[in-house]
């Protein structure tokens, strides 16, 4: 009876492992939530630019950013979501607002002093929309480092850019796509 227990044991402990292997495994490129294509909308008095904030240091890199510029209102509204496990998407949380310094018809221009991501200061965010590239490059700066409350900040400079989505971009790439409706 006892080498009956003693195989049962081997057998639902090795079953366990296989298991706790599959199900465990790091997130692949299919198990990633497929957030809506990139968009661009231009007119004299609104620019919006959605998709994935892409580029080195992104703590979670399956994103989708939406960054509306309004003319009269002299600011740029950002929203985001991110995927921050299999599966699970993170906290929608209040946008955050940059004051435009510059608007023409070539590109917009705004800057956050707030201290993003620390509320005491210790980075600066700017954001420059080239309209006519339909382009979004989101540089983040280190400011303050000699303030007490920024000794440990980041002192990277990082730069993002707004690009096609992960999944669509996978899509857009796959053969059957290409084969119905050409390269995009």
């Amino acid at each position: 009876m006892k080498w009956l227990f003693l195989v049962c044991g081997i057998v639902l402990g090795a079953l366990a492992g296989v298991s706790a292997m599959i199900f465990l495994q790091p997130q692949d490129q299919d198990d990633q939530i497929i957030f809506a294509p990139k968009h661009f909308y231009n007119t004299e008095a609104v620019v919006v630019a959605s998709g994935t904030l892409s580029g080195p240091d992104l703590a979670f890199p399956n994103n989708y950013y939406t960054i509306a510029c309004y003319q009269d209102r002299k600011e740029c509204v950002i929203s985001n979501v991110e995927q921050v496990g299999h599966n699970q998407i993170g906290d929608l949380l209040v946008p955050l607002i940059f004051p435009v310094v510059k608007w023409s018809k070539d590109e917009v221009i705004a800057e956050d002093q707030a201290g993003l991501p620390s509320p005491i200061g210790c980075v600066k965010a700017t954001i420059t929309i080239e309209r006519e590239l339909q382009s979004v490059l989101w540089v983040q700066e280190p400011i303050n480092q000699t303030q007490p409350g920024c000794q440990s900040s980041d002192t990277k400079v990082n730069k993002w850019t707004i690009d096609e989505t992960p999944g669509w971009k996978r899509i857009y790439e796959s053969p059957v796509w290409k084969r119905i409706f050409g390269n995009k």
